[in-house]
C-alpha cells in the first residue's frame, strides 16, 4: 500500500486512548509505512472542511489518508486496509466475516458504554465499573471460548481482535482476566507477543 497518514486527537493524558489507536494497531502489525499526527482541536475545523471537500461527507476521526484519499470509521478504516492486503485481517468465509462484523458491532456498543461512563456521573462511572465492564468481559469470553484460540478465529489474527484488544486495555479490563477469562487473556498474551505489536508497545513504556 501506498503511505497511510492517521489523524486523530489526543485524548486526555494517554496517547493511545479511544478510537484512533484501533487503526495504529493494525499499522503496526502489518508493518505499513505511516505517519500518525495528533489533531489539535483548534485545527480540527479546517481538516474537516478539507476531508469534506474530497467528497467525505461525514468527517470525523480517526481518518486516514492515502493516494490522495481519505477513510473515515476506525472499523470501516481496518476493513479498507484488509482488503487492500488481501483479506489479511479478515476471515476466510463469509460465515467468518459474519461473525467478525458481529464482534466489531458488539465491541461499538462496549465503547459506548466506556464513553457515557466517563464523560458521566459518578453514579455512572460505578455502574460501568461494577455491572457492564464485567458483563461485557463475560460476553467475549463466551466467543473466544468456542474456538482453540488464541484469537476469534483461532490462529489467525483480524480486525475484530484489535478492536477487542484495545476496549480491554482502554477499560483497564486486564486485571479481570485472571481467574474469570482465561480464553481473553490467552488472546491478549498472544496479542501482545505479536513482533511487530511487542516492539510497538515496547515504544510505549
Amino acid at each position: 500500500m501506498d503511505k497511510i497518514t492517521l489523524y486523530y486527537f489526543n485524548v486526555g493524558d494517554s496517547v493511545t486512548r479511544a478510537r484512533g489507536e484501533n487503526v495504529k494497531l493494525l499499522l503496526e502489525d502489518a508493518g505499513l509505512d505511516h505517519e500518525y499526527i495528533r489533531v489539535k482541536h483548534e485545527d480540527w475545523p479546517e481538516l474537516k472542511q478539507k476531508i469534506i471537500a474530497k467528497g467525505v461527507h461525514s468527517a470525523t476521526l480517526p481518518v486516514i489518508e492515502t493516494n490522495g484519499q481519505y477513510f473515515v470509521k476506525a472499523p470501516a478504516i481496518m476493513r479498507y486496509i484488509s482488503t487492500k492486503l488481501g483479506g489479511k485481517y479478515h476471515g476466510s468465509t463469509p460465515e467468518e466475516n459474519q461473525l467478525l462484523d458481529v464482534a466489531a458491532e458488539l465491541n461499538d456498543v462496549w465503547f459506548e458504554h466506556m464513553k457515557n461512563s466517563f464523560f458521566g456521573s459518578d453514579e455512572m462511572k460505578a455502574k460501568y465499573a461494577n455491572e457492564t465492564l464485567p458483563a461485557q468481559i463475560s460476553l467475549f469470553e463466551k466467543y473466544y471460548s468456542d474456538r482453540e484460540g488464541p484469537f476469534i478465529l483461532g490462529e489467525k489474527l483480524t480486525y475484530a481482535d484489535i478492536l477487542i484488544y484495545h476496549m480491554i486495555d482502554d477499560s483497564s479490563a486486564r486485571s479481570m482476566l485472571d481467574g474469570t477469562a482465561p480464553n481473553l487473556l490467552k488472546f491478549v498474551e498472544a496479542f501482545e507477543e505479536r513482533p511487530n505489536l511487542k516492539k510497538y508497545f515496547a515504544t510505549l513504556k
